[in-house]
């Protein structure tokens, strides 16, 4: 018997025309031409939350690996954040049901797709999440000299996700930490001495 192909979806999430805030699209619309193994799926899913659990459940990933933009105002702009997501669904009780009636409303955002995804159980125990601290918050197209920086180093976290090795561009020497705890580690990806 043939072994079943493991389907692994790299999701970009982002603010249409909000500069930093758009990452996650404008990072999947750079590399989707880039050659991925079979049964990788490169998607934008700059979507509501609800929309995204949907695809989730569509799609039955076995890995999933979300990029996006957020703004936790504790790191400098371009600040690559790498961490394992703790699918616990949320308690009864939280911020829940407000999430739910923004998603429906057509917020988009991270962690928005983070509380739905696990409350629908959308996400496999193999969830990562790559995110990048913005600079610029402001209309408009293209990234921030901090946040452009970051792009190839993303590209190659995710590669090592993969398992497809990383190029030149390898995240060797960015100081970047990996967290079991489903918390973002505060991490920069400029490199350490």
């Amino acid at each position: 018997p043939r072994k079943k192909r493991r389907r692994v979806l790299v999701a970009g999430l982002g603010l249409p025309w909000l500069r930093d805030l758009d990452y996650g699209t404008q990072f999947v619309r750079r590399v989707e031409g880039e050659s991925w193994p079979k049964g990788v799926y490169v998607e934008d899913l700059s979507v509501s939350a609800h929309r995204v659990l949907d695809r989730l459940k569509e799609l039955k990933p076995h890995k999933v690996i979300l990029i996006a933009a957020m703004p936790r105002d504790v790191d400098p702009a371009g600040t690559i954040r790498r961490y394992k997501l703790d699918i616990t669904p949320p308690e009864e009780g939280s911020d829940l049901a407000e999430r739910i009636g923004e998603s429906i409303g057509g917020i988009i955002d991270l962690d928005h797709t983070l509380a739905i995804g696990k409350w629908g159980k959308g996400f496999p125990e193999d969830t990562v999440v790559i995110e990048v601290e913005p600079g610029d918050r402001s209309f408009g197209l293209g990234f921030s000299e901090e946040v452009e920086a970051s792009v190839d180093k993303v590209l190659a976290l995710i590669r090592e996700e993969l398992g497809i090795g990383s190029g030149e561009n390898g995240p060797r020497g960015m100081n970047l930490q990996m967290s079991d705890s489903g918390v973002p580690p505060s991490t920069n990806g400029e490199g350490a001495s």
